[in-house]
């Protein structure tokens, strides 16, 4: 197996060639890859453990979560968080832009689109056990784009399994600016741009949350939108400093906003499909809106969510969701109100008008 070597602050990581395949030998889950090469700042964040190249275009590359996440986690702690499939694919994606292209550390990746979606075996194919969950994906690259002999973009597609079998898949858009063209995208104000202090977050039982720091939506007036929580200090979201708002905090809020329309029921999302349009900036007010689509099958559940600053929006997810806890029978607990919940609908939030997405 080709081993990852650090650059030089201008160099290109080691392009790799094909390594050994499975039954080799090789342990795929014996240690985390470079924190570098996936974004992160904590190791303790870092999900990949192990990488080899197949072909031009086609990886192996292990996974590890563990056995119960301090933010991924659903309630009752019997399966994994199936949001954290989605977490895995996209530093799979910057790994393999580094690592396996040569993108040179410092460059940026921009994410146009993001999904994941339970394999047969549903949510017991991530049931907790007595260890870790060992992972392998089998990642395909499309629609590999250079210029130059750099790497413009490209697109992953993930096969994942747990020992043998497999649990789901995803898929992620990733397109590469080099540190010039970002600093020209996003210009120097908005790289200094500090974010305000968040607003009150809504009840954390009312989103499947037990920490109000982990809550990314407040209420407003309306029931069906609330007000994107962007907490910079938050430890996973913004693992590192960033001058927007991140994809995985698009995902969380999407999730919180199926779950706060499906509460009292404990939900979770088996299927998500996320698309990024623009930038969300940080220090200006963005809207989550969720409304429920029409569906046949009474216990899945599918929702659209979009989330709309300065009049447009700038990502929009679909996503289906299934309670945790099999069928929704039996006594439920009552459900709370948000502190807004019951007053009337109000054409206009703080004198932000939330438009239909066009």
């Amino acid at each position: 197996m080709p081993s990852i070597v650090e650059p030089d602050p201008h160099g290109a990581y080691a392009h790799p060639g094909p390594g050994p395949g499975p039954g080799s030998g090789y342990d795929f889950h014996d240690r985390t890859v470079s924190r570098h090469l996936v974004h992160r700042t904590s190791v303790s964040e870092v999900f990949l453990t192990g990488w080899q190249a197949t072909g031009p275009y086609d990886f192996l590359l292990g996974a590890q979560w563990p056995r119960l996440h301090g933010f991924y986690r659903l309630p009752g702690d019997r399966f994994h968080d199936p949001v954290l499939m989605a977490e895995t694919v996209r530093q799979a994606g910057l790994l393999i832009g580094h690592a396996g292209f040569g993108v040179p550390r410092g460059h940026h990746f921009v994410m146009d689109d993001l999904s994941y979606a339970l394999g047969e075996p549903g949510l017991p194919g991530l049931a907790v056990t007595a260890g870790p969950a060992s992972l392998m994906l089998a990642v395909g690259c499309e629609d590999v784009r250079m210029r130059d002999g750099r790497l413009v973009s490209l697109r992953v597609r993930a096969e994942i399994t747990r020992d043998g079998r497999p649990i789901g898949r995803g898929s992620g858009q990733l397109r590469v600016m080099s540190p010039a063209s970002y600093d020209r995208l996003r210009g120097p104000v908005r790289r200094t741009a500090a974010p305000p202090r968040p607003p009150a977050p809504t009840a954390p039982e009312l989103v499947g949350r037990a920490q109000p720091a982990d809550v990314v939506l407040s209420p407003t007036l309306r029931p069906d939108t609330w007000l994107l929580r962007a907490d910079a200090g938050h430890p996973v979201l913004f693992d590192h400093e960033l001058d927007h708002v991140p994809g995985m905090l698009v995902l969380e809020a999407a999730r919180q906003a199926a779950q706060r329309l499906r509460h009292p029921e404990p939900v979770v999302p088996v299927e998500l499909v996320t698309s990024f349009d623009h930038y969300i900036e940080l220090d200006r007010p963005c809207f989550v809106r969720a409304v429920p689509e029409p569906t046949a099958h009474g216990r899945r559940l599918p929702f659209r969510v979009q989330l709309i600053q300065d009049g447009r929006t700038a990502a929009e997810c679909r996503l289906v969701t299934e309670p945790v806890d099999g069928p929704a029978e039996g006594p439920r607990m009552p459900a709370r109100r948000d502190a807004l919940d019951g007053r009337p609908a109000a054409p206009d939030l703080g004198g932000s008008r939330l438009p239909l997405a066009s």
